[in-house]
């Protein structure tokens, strides 16, 4: 065989077939590098790797096509075929040395890759399962090839027949996708070259694609073997058994193979994001599942969200009691239809995430698979991290929840409307609470012990029932979030005063105005929006402790300092303002932010956190924010970690562990190209190819004038 191989080596570069073949591949692929990488300033490398790996289609018959083809044509076949070397060293040494051109071909790519890695980032470990698959594609599709070879009369037949091959190969995924018969898809997505390298494009260590490359390239050299023993009549009794019962062991192999991978979870996720890498929370949270969920994912064929799918199987391989399907939302309309509501309707690209134990579920939709971010230069959003793990964890724990925590927002006194509240209320319901709204005065359900009733920013007062009612509710451990703004009329409602300073909240009058000239103090120069300093309490200890502190509060109210003195009442400052600020009574006469004489100076406190034992021997807690808009204002959050902060709030005032799942989002954007001269990236580009042509014309033209 190393005859063979040593032969067949040379026959490519004293030929012009390998100068051929690495140049074409090469000229492409600087061409696709030009276009996706230095024209957009990309660092996807996996993107461009895969739209290498299309490449093979292309070349790889220019690289199989004479190997067995032109023996046959110029009749040295019989030669070749009584020669002492066995068949199979025959069919190794040819694919061996097509191999090694490819290997070669593929090593002079990294030159991209030393391109990115000077003006971006590059990830090692993803990088290098990318290659793998890439490497294994090609060497599969090179196999096939090389039987298409010894199939036929000439090496011009062997290209036609190979180009032909490499197509349907390619169109199988297409095929597959508009095929009905599930058996018939079943079986062109297991024979899909394509389809089996996204694993390795996504940096997904795949076992089982291993094995089918390496199966795929095996079948067809045996597939060789064979063909060239019936010609040469050195053919074994019983080979014709033999070589079925190869195919058959080799598909058994890796259906089996690929069975296990999916239940066991046998990938590892190299990816440099690790997308598909469940988190320790979400591990506990599996760990702790004693209930079935069943989950659809609402994909049309051939537009699947791969990097959730993924997963999804690696939540089914973590524990038995999840369970997953894809289904096309045009045709499943009864599934659909069991989850359409008033409000929501499943639609494309979604995930129904049921457990039918509860009877609840969650629809999860592409808006909850990302998480944005303002730019506050430009005020445009951007995509900051794909959520994923963090919201189908969520989901999976709000189905299964034995009790949901319920909030009511109080209504009926000028509080801010559904319309205002909207951001907060779906923050708070994909976070595993139920919140809905009561009217007191209008005999709405009334909060019971263990809901935490939320009252913003009313603008009239509470009647003496309507009081009675909270008070009663306080006395049996209820909880209350409250928030009064600068604007709110409070010397009309004194029974709202009342009921805030039960708890020791006593606002002030007034807007609390930053120093301008303090960039730590507030955002935009104007001193209205305030950025407070986070203290260390029960609420707000992790996000201290992490560096989560930043919060924005455009226009805010100030309290009282709180009084100690009630062994039964503690009061305790979460926000304040920085040094440098002044409280400002803005009037009709004078509606100036300018600080005057007689000013108060702080810090301010900015919100406060109490706990009042009753005298039932429960605990009640409260909360109290002077700015509304920190609460429901979606652009504050994106700048900020408002979204956490609120969580622990609420977490604090119905005494929970967390429902807020520390999971990270996973980064959503690779590094960019670094803005400048990407000259030595052109210079490649063009170099590759030249380089190609230049060695070509060293070793061919002396070799032709001998």
């Amino acid at each position: 065989m190393k005859a063979i191989w040593k032969r067949e080596l040379q026959g490519y570069f004293y030929t012009p077939v390998g100068y051929v073949f690495m140049g074409v591949f090469l000229a492409i692929a600087s061409l696709l590098f030009a276009m996706e990488i230095l024209r957009q300033r990309s660092g996807d490398l996996p993107a461009f790797i895969g739209e290498m790996s299309y490449i093979w289609m292309l070349v790889s018959p220019i690289l199989t096509m004479r190997l067995l083809s032109e023996e046959r044509q110029k009749r040295t076949d019989r030669l070749l075929l009584s020669s002492p070397v066995s068949l199979a060293g025959i069919v190794g040494g040819k694919a061996l040395a097509a191999g090694t051109v490819l290997l070669a071909t593929t090593a002079l790519t990294g030159l991209f890759v030393l391109v990115v890695a000077l003006y971006g980032q590059v990830y090692p470990a993803e990088l290098a399962v990318n290659y793998l698959g890439f490497i294994l594609q090609g060497c599969a599709l090179m196999a096939m090839d090389l039987f298409l070879s010894a199939c036929a009369p000439s090496p011009a037949i062997a290209a036609a027949l190979a180009f032909g091959a490499n197509f349907l190969i390619w169109i199988l995924d297409l095929v597959e996708n508009a095929v009905q018969a599930e058996w018939i898809a079943a079986v062109l997505r297991f024979l899909s070259l394509y389809s089996r390298n996204e694993p390795f494009l996504m940096g997904q260590l795949s076992p089982a694609g291993i094995l089918f490359d390496l199966s795929f390239a095996a079948a067809f050299l045996a597939l060789t073997v064979y063909l060239l023993e019936r010609r040469s009549g050195r053919r074994p009794r019983g080979r014709n058994v033999i070589l079925p019962l190869f195919l058959a062991f080799l598909t058994a192999l890796n259906i089996g193979a690929e069975t296990l991978e999916k239940r066991y979870g046998w990938r590892q996720d190299y990816s440099f994001n690790a997308i598909a890498t469940r988190s320790e929370e979400t591990d506990r949270v599996l760990a702790e599942l004693d209930t079935p969920v069943k989950i659809w994912a609402l994909f049309r064929k051939g537009d699947e969200d791969a990097p959730l799918l993924e997963l999804l199987d690696r939540y089914a391989a973590a524990t038995p009691m999840i369970t997953w399907e894809q289904a096309d939302p045009g045709l499943n309309p009864a599934l659909t239809a069991r989850f359409t509501t008033e409000s929501a309707t499943p639609g494309t690209d979604s995930l129904i995430v049921f457990c039918e134990a509860t009877g609840r579920y969650r629809i999860l939709g592409p808006e909850d698979y990302v998480a944005l971010s303002m730019n506050p230069e430009t005020g445009e959003y951007t995509y900051a991290g794909w959520t994923y793990e963090q919201s189908l964890t969520g989901a999976i724990r709000y189905v299964t929840r034995e009790r949901i925590p319920r909030v009511i927002l109080l209504q009926g006194h000028g509080e801010l409307d559904a319309k205002t509240t909207a951001a907060f209320t779906e923050l708070l319901t994909n976070n595993q609470y139920e919140v809905t709204a009561s009217d007191l005065s209008a005999g709405m359900p009334q909060p019971e012990t263990g809901d935490l009733a939320v009252i913003l920013s009313p603008l009239r007062d509470l009647s003496e029932q309507e009081l009675e009612t909270l008070n009663r509710f306080a006395l049996q451990g209820g909880s209350f979030l409250f928030t009064c703004d600068y604007s709110d009329p409070l010397g009309s409602m004194p029974r709202w005063l009342s009921l805030l300073r039960s708890y020791g909240f006593v606002p002030r009058d007034g807007l609390v105005v930053a120093d301008p000239a303090d960039p730590d103090s507030s955002y935009g120069g104007t001193g209205l929006y305030l950025i407070p300093r986070m203290l260390s309490t029960d609420i707000t200890m992790d996000l201290v402790a992490s560096g989560a502190d930043t919060l924005l509060l455009p226009g805010t109210r100030a309290f009282e300092e709180p009084e100690e003195g009630d062994r039964n009442l503690t009061v305790m400052k979460v926000l304040e303002s920085r040094e440098g600020s002044w409280l400002k009574v803005l009037t009709d006469s004078s509606l100036s932010l300018n600080k005057a004489d007689g000013d108060p100076e702080g810090p301010f406190p900015l919100a406060l956190e109490a706990r009042r034992t009753t005298a039932e021997g429960y605990v009640s807690r409260a909360f109290i924010l002077g700015c509304s808009a920190a609460l429901t204002d979606q652009q504050v959050w994106s700048m900020t970690d408002t979204r956490q902060f609120i969580l622990r709030v609420t977490e604090f005032l119905q005494d929970l562990s967390s429902g807020d799942l520390r999971i990270a989002a996973k980064d959503a954007l690779r590094t960019s190209l670094r803005p400048g001269n990407t000259a030595l990236g052109s210079v490649i580009l063009v170099a590759l190819p030249a380089l190609v042509l230049l060695a070509a014309l060293l070793v061919l033209v002396p070799r032709r004038r001998r």
